[in-house]
């Protein structure tokens, strides 16, 4: 069992705007790869079975990849996208930080 795999992490980058995830799922079909969100980590999975055409032999393969959202990251602000040759790219927009300060006047 070697550390590559049919989905390997393509390319990992993030930057002060956004952070981008690249995988190679060309082993699954788009219904069974699932993006979401939830309590501020990002969690990819894939999950495939077959069986032979006599019906005893299954074979499976299955990942699952999780990040933390950069801090201040909603959930609204992630996207996905299936390419035909089987990358999977997930952006995850960071909130930009509010340059305007509310003053509030005290009575």
């Amino acid at each position: 069992f070697g550390a590559a795999g049919d989905h390997d992490v393509i390319r990992f980058k993030e930057d002060e705007k956004q952070m981008e995830v690249s995988l190679d799922t060309s082993h699954y079909k788009p219904e069974e790869l699932h993006v979401q969100v939830q309590d501020g980590v990002l969690c990819i999975e894939g999950k495939h079975e077959e069986k032979s055409e006599d019906g005893k032999k299954t074979v499976s393969r299955r990942f699952q990849r999780k990040y933390t959202l950069p801090r201040g990251t909603h959930s609204e602000n992630v996207s996905s996208n299936l390419s035909s040759d089987g990358v999977l790219v997930v952006k995850a927009i960071k909130s930009q930080p509010s340059t305007e300060v509310e003053i509030k006047m005290n009575k």
